[in-house]
């Protein structure tokens, strides 16, 4: 596998969307869309530590699949010391990326770049990674490196277009723009329940105003949390689709500030 393909290999879920936990019944149509967007991604970090397994299924338009399985550590860490939280992912399948590994901090600071850095246990090597590559796609998916991450609540103007049921759930739809020139979105459409906060769908629009992709996010409950049990992402305008399943799911278990350096990096299994 080329470089490239070994570091979307390496990602896997980032807290967003990953775990938000019920939140109080929204109270009518005077809240702005920032205000909604903020509910949803302050319950992320809720959690104080996860640890699980991230399948990813890759269909083609004709129907031929791939697969990946990855072992993933997140722990949040609140922005203490200006770190908003870090995240371990080890690649198990398939056997020519086995151990591979990537590990994030991301900051809670405005204008600092995350911290990437990716293990190839082939060549006995890490290698720090610029956060240039945002908008690549994240190991052949229909989502890139940047859709997979959080981001902070200042990096979009978000606007509350209309509120309407979503296959039985009232939720209110925010348009939110990125404020950088070299996103490859003009903007993103969010479903967002009344009831817990939770997304439900997200539509992507290129730089041209058209429909890109779509993310339907589907949720499963675990110790009263509200958490992603699949989500299917397609490319409208190719034919490409892409299944991400959570399983093995353990929440608040005591990971350690050393599960999560260079060392855990090279070591290449999580505990």
């Amino acid at each position: 596998m080329n470089l490239r393909i070994l570091l979307f290999s390496a990602i896997g879920f980032l807290a967003s969307g990953v775990f938000f936990e019920g939140g109080a019944l929204a109270q009518g149509s005077d809240l702005s869309g920032t205000e909604i967007i903020k509910k949803s991604r302050e319950l992320v970090y809720r959690v104080e530590d996860q640890k699980n397994t991230v399948t990813l299924t890759l269909i083609e338009r004709d129907n031929a699949t791939k697969q990946i399985v990855a072992s993933r550590l997140w722990k949040n860490y609140r922005a203490k010391e200006g770190i908003d939280s870090k995240m371990l992912l080890i690649t198990q399948f398939p056997d020519d990326s086995r151990g591979v590994a990537f590990l994030v901090w991301d900051y809670a600071e405005k204008d600092k770049t995350d911290d990437l850095w990716l293990y190839l246990p082939a060549l006995r090597m890490v290698r720090r990674i610029s956060g240039q590559d945002l908008n690549d796609a994240f190991l052949g998916s229909d989502l890139t490196f940047g859709d997979m991450g959080q981001r902070r609540l200042d990096e979009d103007e978000h606007r509350l277009l209309k509120e309407e049921t979503y296959h039985g759930i009232p939720s209110y739809v925010v348009a939110s723009m990125p404020n950088e020139k070299e996103s490859i979105y003009s903007k993103k459409l969010s479903w967002v329940s009344k009831s817990d906060w939770t997304i439900l769908k997200i539509d992507y629009y290129d730089r041209a105003e058209k429909l890109l992709k779509r993310q339907i996010i589907e949720w499963q409950q675990l110790k009263g949390l509200s958490v992603w049990k699949q989500t299917k992402v397609t490319n409208i305008q190719n034919g490409h689709r892409t299944i991400f399943e959570v399983s093995d799911l353990e929440v608040n278990i005591g990971l350690q500030d050393q599960e999560f350096t260079e060392r855990a990096l090279k070591r290449g299994q999580t505990r």
